[in-house]
């Protein structure tokens, strides 16, 4: 129905899903890193040499890789029209995770509680934002701070006035300020100067914020919730119609509704702030190989240079008593008898000495 509809957008696949089928196959922290640095690879050449890395690792593990149609979940191949680089489905959960208690109600409910907090977001969010002084929007100009910090290594070379060819290390790139392009395809695909054009900005005597995309300015943020949703009067101020409504048939399935979708076992974790150990890699704490754990080590007892920490005695440590002891020991001596002693001040700050005498 999408693609019959809008037959020109772009239909991606969220990588954290496709990473969760491909993981079960093929565990390990390196193997998590390798497919990461895949699908975030911005070019072409970038993502091959991820990809060369993985295959003298494993060449099946390539051919898994490729099977899900990198196609629609790497960064190197999706459309840089959209100004956009988000791989996961982070928007979608975002919003469902935003409506989760209307969904639960009747469609009418449901209906008007999302109106309303929709009609209260839109005043929210345009307010916050006018109060705002920079060019663009705080989130990508924290973004744009971080290339700046980074344009050190950088060395741009004037090919004409709008074309520069930038050193960075052993490698070299070309920018076009007036396509508005980089050879890394970061900025043709987030639309926030790289550090390659931040170099380049630098060199010609220009701002940085000038060059970030249009849809990330302050005015086009507030243009896009300038709209309103019109507030509705409750069932009391409503006309009176002569014909009856009567709503539609309510069918109650089996079970309690499910109000989340169905997540794999190993996405979320089990309590709230734990993360599971899904996929990592574990080690011996002894000799560090991953065959064994600690209790079962062949070299537990043997190894010289990992002696077992003494264990701490129960309740609290004594005091030394010592007359040879030094006047630091004495003094925290002292406060430690004071601390733990009871009191012999009595009544109108009278002291009992030799336990005789009593408190009134």
């Amino acid at each position: 129905m999408v693609g019959k509809e809008l037959p020109m957008a772009e239909h991606r696949h969220c990588a954290r899903h496709i990473f969760a089928h491909w993981h079960k196959t093929y565990r390990g922290d390196e193997m998590k890193m390798m497919f990461w640095a895949c699908a975030k690879a911005y070019s072409v050449s970038e993502f091959n040499e991820r990809l060369k890395d993985m295959r003298d690792k494993d060449n099946d593990v390539v051919d898994a890789l490729l099977a899900y149609n990198p196609s629609l979940f790497c960064r190197a191949f999706i459309k840089t029209i959209t100004t956009n680089d988000v791989i996961v489905n982070n928007m979608a959960e975002t919003c469902n995770a935003y409506i989760i208690n209307a969904r639960a109600k009747h469609i009418i409910y449901m209906l008007e509680e999302i109106r309303v907090v929709l009609m209260q977001r839109l005043v929210k969010k345009k307010s916050e934002m006018e109060k705002k002084t920079s060019l663009n929007c705080p989130r990508v100009q924290a973004k744009l701070e971080k290339e700046k910090d980074a344009t050190t290594m950088c060395k741009s070379l004037p090919s004409s006035s709008t074309v520069f060819e930038v050193n960075e290390g052993m490698d070299s790139l070309i920018v076009d300020l007036e396509r508005r392009t980089c050879t890394c395809r970061r900025w043709d695909l987030t639309g926030v100067p790289c550090r390659h054009v931040v170099a380049v900005i630098y060199d010609i005597y220009d701002e940085p914020e000038k060059f970030v995309a249009e849809c990330y300015r302050r005015e086009t943020y507030i243009k896009i919730y300038s709209a309103s949703i019109s507030p509705c009067t409750g069932e009391r101020h409503w006309p009176v119609v002569a014909q009856p409504l009567i709503p539609p048939p309510i069918k109650v399935g089996p079970g309690r509704p499910r109000k989340n979708r169905r997540k794999d076992p190993y996405e979320s974790p089990k309590k709230s702030g734990k993360l599971t150990k899904h996929g990592i890699q574990m080690s011996c704490s002894l000799c560090n190989s991953t065959s064994h754990n600690k209790r079962k080590c062949p070299e537990k007892g043997n190894l010289t240079n990992c002696p077992e920490q003494p264990k701490r005695g129960r309740g609290r440590p004594r005091a030394p008593h010592n007359n040879t002891t030094s006047t630091a020991n004495a003094s925290e001596t002292a406060v430690h008898d004071m601390s733990a002693q009871p009191t012999r001040i009595g009544k109108n700050g009278r002291v009992i000495s030799g336990g005789k005498g009593g408190r009134r």
